[in-house]
């Protein structure tokens, strides 16, 4: 796999990816340009701790986990609705995956996967930011397939500065009433105020009447 670097929001580090999967029995070996990872046996089950909930950490070793040989126990895994997801898909397929409390999954290795038929969720990041388009232009917009359960502090953020949602069996409309008001956005891990969101959040806080800070804790 090519050696991944960052962008102009920080470093992206993946020594939790790989960390994970040394502890499941993987032999990684950094080289110039990529890293090269081999099973010379199959992997085994481990206890693996994050120092960090990282969402792509936690599916990477979800995904190595399932059909090693052994119990894996992830602690302070990512919960977002993408991993849940990730793991309906996977018990569909065969393996055995629990999601217990204080962010610990638990997983039993099986033999071997089989097909499965299963549609994705929808994708937050999209949601949001068409909210956030007809809020800061004053618009009023209906985004289909928007899951209220997906979005919960996204819903309170935007209603506690002015805006307003309606759901409905198959989407979400958002609208904007009357005035802005500036805020104060903390971004956390979910179920906290998503990173992703703060973007286009920030350009709707441009019209609001007052001044918002938004400090961003997961990327420096």
């Amino acid at each position: 796999m090519p050696i991944v670097g960052g962008d102009k929001i920080g470093p992206r580090p993946v020594d939790m990816h790989l960390k994970a999967l040394e502890c499941l029995g993987a032999s990684i070996e950094t080289k110039e340009t990529c890293y090269s990872a081999r099973a010379p046996q199959r992997l085994h089950g481990a206890r693996i701790t994050f120092r960090y909930p990282s969402v792509g950490a936690t599916e990477n070793t979800i995904l190595a986990a399932v059909c090693a040989k052994g119990k894996t126990l992830i602690e302070n895994a990512a919960v977002e609705p993408e991993v849940v997801d990730l793991i309906k898909l996977l018990q569909k397929m065969g393996a055995i995956i629990e999601l217990g409390t204080h962010r610990r999954i638990a997983i039993e290795g099986v033999e071997h996967l089989h097909g499965a038929h299963h549609s994705v969720l929808p994708d937050r990041n999209e949601a949001v930011s068409f909210a956030c388009l007809a809020i800061a232009t004053d618009g009023d917009i209906f985004v289909k397939g928007a899951v209220q359960d997906h979005l919960i502090t996204f819903l309170n953020t935007i209603r506690r500065i002015g805006a307003e949602y309606e759901v409905r069996r198959d989407g979400i409309r958002f609208w904007r009433p009357g005035r802005l008001y500036g805020t104060h956005i903390e971004t956390d891990t979910h179920p906290g105020f998503m990173t992703d969101w703060q973007q286009p959040l920030a350009v709707v806080l441009t019209q609001s009447k007052g001044n918002s800070v938004i400090h961003e804790t997961v990327y420096e």
